[in-house]
């Protein structure tokens, strides 16, 4: 069950949210990976050392970040390696801070929720990710055979590099909306020595039509998109079918392989067990105006049949406080010729069927 929070325990979430940001944008927070004492890191970060020492003490003492040895300090073996927390701040602190410290303007003109929102942040969050190899999400393209993909909204072109690096025949190509996240992705993809198989477009998913360049449907394999799905619900979906049915016509009988979350806030009736993350998610993308997705596989298949797509497949998970998911889709209603069965399928013909995916996932990833 979530834990309901009394007047006190808001504030002191406040201050500390506050405080563990600050700690973060200077520096502070990466830097004690390794133990270091309260004047050394006023001196390297020149910091007011009294002022210093008063809100380290104050993060210790009300969360589980760091671990004090007398004067000195370091991150707790929970919060190891840092770029997972680092993500978690970026993400919900730096790019959604802005659109909730601003709920009073936004419950009053929804339309100035979208422009708070940080991308420069959410790029830095999504680009200093090292997901462990193979990814889950890499691991299911795998067992379905896909060589050739077109991620849409790739971000910093993580999963891309991830299978280029594995397969010296794989192709790819990406499409982002974000300036941020294509820089981002073009220099992972540069560090990685992938140019020649590898190509970041600079564009929306819903304006992907309007594109002399986008890859030609016989190059693409299949298409993935994580956390991008999320994003049309504001209007109950009907967004979010427009897209699928656009994708539908534009790659007819391609594979799509979405990767998301399912919503909680306002569902009814609520699920049972903790869904902090879900709840934070939820609330982070109704004030910048992307809504909240469906909270079952049920709700997503309603939305895939209005488009005129075939769910085939959905692979399921929960941890970190977040049911996500991997829905493996043909965008239309007959499978192809050339589509690769099922690998959980015995007479190689694809089925709606849900399967188990166990052990840690990036589940906060699959929530953009």
């Amino acid at each position: 069950m979530m834990t309901r929070r009394n007047p006190m325990d808001v504030i002191e979430g406040f201050y500390c949210s506050q405080t563990v940001w600050a700690l973060h944008r200077l520096g502070v927070l990466p830097r004690l990976e390794d133990s270091a004492d309260v004047t050394a890191l006023a001196e390297e970060f020149v910091l007011d050392e009294q002022l210093l020492s008063a809100v380290l003490d104050f993060v210790h003492r009300t969360t589980d970040l760091l671990v004090r040895e007398d004067h000195r300090y370091r991150l707790a073996p929970s919060c190891r390696p840092y770029r997972r927390i680092a993500f978690q701040l970026e993400k919900f602190l730096g790019a959604y801070g802005p659109v909730i410290a601003g709920a009073a303007a936004v419950l009053g003109d929804p339309g100035t929720g979208p422009g708070l929102r940080d991308h420069p942040s959410l790029a830095r969050a999504f680009g200093q990710l090292e997901p462990r190899s193979p990814s889950l999400t890499a691991q299911v393209l795998r067992a379905w055979g896909v060589t050739s993909l077109f991620d849409l909204g790739c971000g910093a072109a993580t999963l891309l590099v991830e299978l280029a690096t594995a397969d010296p025949d794989f192709r790819g190509w990406g499409a982002d909306a974000s300036d941020a996240m294509v820089s981002a992705a073009n220099q992972r993809i540069s560090r990685s020595g992938l140019d020649g198989r590898l190509r970041i477009l600079r564009s929306d998913v819903r304006e992907l039509g309007g594109l002399i360049t986008r890859p030609d449907v016989e190059d693409v394999q299949a298409l993935y998109g994580r956390s991008i799905a999320n994003e049309f619900f504001a209007d109950g979906g009907r967004s979010a079918v427009d897209v699928l049915t656009e994708l539908r016509e534009l790659f007819p009988g391609r594979l799509l392989f979405l990767e998301d979350y399912y919503g909680r806030l306002t569902h009814r009736p609520p699920a049972d067990g903790n869904h902090r993350h879900a709840l934070l998610q939820d609330l982070a993308q109704v004030l910048s105006g992307q809504g909240v997705p469906p909270p079952d596989l049920p709700g997503w298949s309603r939305v895939y049949q209005a488009a005129d797509c075939t769910l085939v497949k959905a692979y399921e998970g929960h941890n970190d406080d977040i049911s996500w998911f991997i829905h493996v889709l043909i965008l239309g209603r007959q499978p192809t010729t050339n589509m690769p069965p099922s690998p959980a399928d015995a007479d190689g013909v694809p089925v709606a069927r849900s399967h188990a995916l166990n052990g840690a996932a990036d589940a906060a990833e699959a929530a953009g």
